[in-house]
């Protein structure tokens, strides 16, 4: 699926930039972990309800309602690289209240913004690929299926969603599927 907006993923790990992003370790480009996919699909299918108890227990491998109920998920979810040019972007974030922050001060007006640059994803195309270990009923893999998409266009991942960063669409050839 293409970028839509910007992504951020990984802005919590430890960087030279400060905000951070998350790299394949083997190639050095930016990618989104399979654990980050995982959890906002979760995450959204259960929000919405989109799925039954046994749905869930069968495609994650957990239960919804009890954390003692596991299993092996049928679902395995892959990290998602990039299949096309990046571009890359940056983004700025102020904090006006550094002092505070840094040294416990009193929050107020009367400080200066420090801004903060970070790099962000700004276009490409990402593959995202799910395999399932087991026959699902075709049925589900289409709850599945359109779940996901929806979830990447109208939910997002990564970093910043509330903010709009991490919405994808469906490229051309995704859409003749």
């Amino acid at each position: 699926m293409r970028l839509k907006t910007r992504l951020l993923v990984g802005s919590g790990i430890p960087s030279i930039l400060e905000v951070g992003m998350c790299l394949s370790r083997n190639y050095g480009i930016p990618i989104i972990p399979s654990s980050s996919i995982k959890g906002a699909f979760s995450n959204y299918i259960t929000d919405f309800s989109l799925i039954s108890e046994k749905e869930y227990l069968k495609v994650f491998g957990e239960s919804m309602v009890n954390p003692d109920e596991n299993e092996k998920g049928s679902v395995i979810f892959l990290d998602a690289y990039p299949v096309s040019e990046l571009r890359f972007s940056l983004d700025i974030v102020n904090s006006h209240f550094q002092p505070y922050y840094m040294d416990g001060k009193i929050p107020n007006d009367w400080y200066n913004p420090v801004p903060v640059q970070y790099i962000t994803v700004g276009l490409g195309v990402f593959r995202f690929t799910l395999l399932s270990e087991k026959r699902l009923d075709d049925v589900l893999v289409a709850k599945l299926t359109f779940a996901f998409k929806d979830m990447l266009r109208r939910y997002g991942i990564g970093a910043k969603t509330n903010y709009g960063y991490g919405r994808f669409e469906e490229t051309e050839d995704m859409s003749k599927q």
